[in-house]
């Protein structure tokens, strides 16, 4: 169980900082499942279908990326994104898919759900809104 306080940042303008999520680091689980040579990004599939969303593989390698199963050592709330929640604390929130499911690893970006409403795809927080050691 890896517990990371992370801050978390919406499009909006709004922080949340050092939030407690417990999870596995991506990276942690890409070297145990293995990646085919020919990955160059994740896909993250939610339960509902709608609000997949896809990473390049090395944004979803840094360190900071995780796949929460948890929150402040309980497990992960529905609202929140149960059963498991993509954090990318470097980006903008809409990037955190809820409700994953599956992971897929693919040769090509996949537009989520926000960004075929016009969001891009790079969605990186401002760098003003970023601390040091919580990206």
């Amino acid at each position: 169980c890896t517990i990371l306080d992370l801050d978390f940042h919406c499009v909006t303008g709004w922080s949340v900082y050092d939030v407690p999520w417990n999870g596995i680091h991506l990276s942690d689980l890409f070297a145990e499942a293995g990646v085919d040579a020919g990955a160059t990004h994740v896909t993250f599939h939610t339960l509902n279908g709608v609000y997949n969303e896809s990473l390049p593989l090395d944004v979803a390698l840094e360190p900071k990326t995780i796949l929460a199963y948890g929150l402040d050592g309980l497990t992960l709330p529905l609202a929140h994104g149960f059963p498991m929640r993509l954090i990318v604390p470097r980006m903008e929130a809409y990037k955190s898919a809820k409700y994953v499911h599956q992971i897929e690893l693919t040769d090509h970006a996949v537009d989520g759900y926000w960004e075929v409403r016009g969001y891009p795809y790079d969605a990186p927080v401002h760098p003003s809104r970023l601390r040091p050691g919580k990206y």
